[in-house]
């Protein structure tokens, strides 16, 4: 009589229940791993284990059903349930222990580009391995590699303990891989919501509370997805320089007479007349009086109701955020090394540079990317003790305090980047009282007038600011730009709430709609004569422009955004407009083989130097003063 056979013969192992245990055991095993390594960084963290009381205990599941997937995968893979197993701890311990030393040494997650920095790893071997140095670095490579190779020599040669038949294999393989694109994905799935309902957020601007909410496992995963950039072509030194149409060009000097920089970005900036809800009064009287005296009008913000960070990143680089994939964020993904921006080419020409912005230093990441784009000084949360505060954020009156003190003192020219906050929702708060503009008519329901009412309440106080502002650069001898602008629409309520009620927002999306929902106010005011133009352009296409107000040529780079802005004024990742204002494909509808001269042609040139400046070799950079390269010869 033949004996039975133990393989079982499909993936669930209904017959006999004994062959669930494998399964049973990686579900464990990976339980146990999870723990084990959120436990370990609690450890030894500056929070100790109340940082596990931190996480929610959702986020946690699903990373235990992460690493199952892994494992499940590399036992579909090898066959050998142990193997996957150990591969895996053996993974999860190397990535705790480097997550660890880099807290340690910057208060800082490790994230998944940390890996593909290899060179600076090398190079800071000696501080992240104290002791042993480069020896230690080697040492643990050699016995990786030793490891990997035993276990490939036992999957070769040993008997599988567990063995899966081959539909068991495919099946799991399959079963794994869908898991971890679900998660992957989620932010583009409608299993989205589904988590969302589970306070299962991915918090991008805050890599931080990322972490602390979700665990290491979620967030090194979820920021895999931003990695992606592509030059869109061949990419060459030679190609760059085409694609740039004038030579890199070298860092512009300031005038004899130099001129002080104050970009005043105020959170969620916008007109709420355009709603067309009567209010009582006009929200921003001092703001619309200097749009009718000065270079004004609407830019195109690359976000709605949060992101301010790629609308910052548009207007320091010139660069557009829409070359980079959907969630992604170049503060967090791909500011990585310095970068020609304002800043930068402000300081080299003889400026302090300063950057003020009234919250914690770490949110997007501007403690690290600051300091990359050029800024000699960041004044944060930590520099306004004992502030007066507009709901639960430090007032735009202390913003202003910051600048007029840093323009007070003129012995070298300033370029000052103020973000602001007493604008930023949410706007559901409770009235105090102060309120003193009303939202009229029956237009709006109770819930989103009061989200108006807050709104427009928040407008003015920073509308006083802005004027206390102005009254004290207009009484200065030396020459001032100002340049006030919003980083993108207020969030009013969800699902666009009170832009639907207000007939506002009116679905199906057009190219009309999206370039609406994206205009906010920008004026460039001036204490000195300077040609007053009407402006209508995508946030990055501005960059030339301040810096030929403040008397300074732009280099090569910011020569082709200038010339770029006059073809194609409106670049957005779903939104382009040409300077006739007809709409054009966008995406993957835009032509791969362009004619040499054509907008797509522009388009082409602009990813290209995108992708040369934040991921390539930097071939078009500006040069030093006096410096010859071999191009230019």
């Amino acid at each position: 009589m033949a004996r039975r056979t133990r393989i079982p013969q499909t993936l669930f192992f209904q017959r006999p229940p004994s062959n669930l245990w494998p399964l049973v055991g990686v579900l464990l095993a990976s339980a146990v791993l999870v723990g084990a390594m959120e436990l370990t960084i609690a450890i030894f963290s500056s929070v100790g284990l109340e940082g596990i009381t931190q996480r929610n205990a959702y986020s946690m599941l699903l990373s235990v059903g992460v690493i199952s997937a892994v494992t499940g995968l590399l036992w579909a893979v090898t066959n050998r349930v142990g193997i996957s197993v150990a591969l895996v701890m053996s993974a999860m311990l190397f990535t705790v222990t480097l997550h660890i030393r880099k807290v340690q040494l910057i208060d800082r997650p490790l994230m998944p580009w940390d890996f593909l920095e290899w060179r600076q790893v090398t190079a800071l071997a000696p501080t992240l391995l104290p002791g042993g140095g480069a020896l230690a670095a080697i040492g643990s490579c050699l016995l990786l590699v030793a490891m990997l190779f035993v276990m490939a020599r036992a999957v070769a040669r040993g008997t599988p303990r567990y063995p899966l038949p081959k539909a068991g294999r495919r099946n799991l393989a399959l079963a794994a891989v869908a898991y971890l694109l679900v998660i992957i994905f989620q932010q583009h799935l409608p299993v989205r919501r589904v988590f969302n309902r589970f306070g299962i957020y991915d918090q991008v601007w805050d890599q931080r509370s990322n972490f602390q909410m979700n665990g290491l496992t979620l967030m090194m995963l979820w920021n895999w997805e931003g990695l992606r950039l592509a030059p869109g072509g061949e990419y060459s030194q030679e190609k760059v320089h085409a694609a740039l149409g004038v030579p890199p060009g070298v860092v512009p000097t300031a005038p004899q007479e130099p001129v002080d920089v104050v970009v005043f970005m105020a959170e969620s900036l916008w007109d709420p007349l355009r709603l067309g809800v009567p209010l009582s009064e006009d929200p921003l009287p001092f703001v619309r009086s200097l749009m009718g005296k000065h270079s004004s009008g609407n830019l195109i913000s690359p976000a709605f109701g949060g992101g301010t960070a790629n609308a910052e990143f548009e207007l320091l680089t010139g660069m557009s955020s829409s070359f980079a994939p959907d969630g992604a964020f170049p503060y967090q993904h791909y500011v990585l090394r310095p970068v020609d921006a304002l800043p930068s080419l402000f300081r080299r020409a003889g400026y302090q540079t300063v950057a003020i912005h009234p919250f914690h230093s770490f949110y997007w990441s501007r403690d690290v990317v600051y300091p990359l784009l050029g800024f000699d000084s960041f004044q944060s949360l930590t520099d306004f003790p004992s502030p007066r505060l507009e709901g639960p954020w430090v007032s735009d009156e202390e913003v202003v305090d910051h600048i007029l003190h840093e323009l007070s003192d003129e012995r070298q020219p300033r370029f000052i980047m103020a973000v602001t906050m007493s604008t930023h929702g949410p706007y559901n708060l409770p009235l105090t009282g102060e309120e003193k503009i009303e939202v009229q008519g029956d237009t709006l329901s109770a819930d989103n007038r009061l989200l108006l009412k807050n709104y427009v309440h928040k407008l003015r106080q920073m509308d006083k600011a802005v004027e206390r502002l102005v009254r004290r650069l207009e009484a200065r001898e030396r020459k001032t730009l100002l340049v006030l602008f919003g980083d993108h629409l207020p969030m009013l309520g969800s699902d666009y709430a009170t832009y639907r009620e207000a007939g506002y927002f009116q679905e199906p999306w057009t190219d009309a709609q999206r370039e609406r929902m994206a205009e906010v106010p920008v004026v460039l005011w001036t204490n000195f004569p300077a040609p007053r133009e009407e402006l209508h352009m995508s946030i990055s296409m501005l960059t030339p422009r301040i810096l030929e107000t403040a008397g300074m040529r732009p280099p090569g780079f910011f020569a082709f955004v200038s010339e770029l802005s006059k073809v194609l004024p409106v670049v957005r990742g779903d939104l382009l407009r040409d300077a006739s204002g007809e709409y054009l494909p966008t995406g993957d509808k835009i032509p791969q083989a362009p004619e040499p001269g054509s907008w797509a042609d522009w388009m082409r040139r602009y990813r290209l130097l995108t992708y040369d400046r934040l991921a390539g070799d930097n071939f078009s950079a500006a040069q030093a003063a006096g410096a010859v390269t071999q191009d230019s010869r």
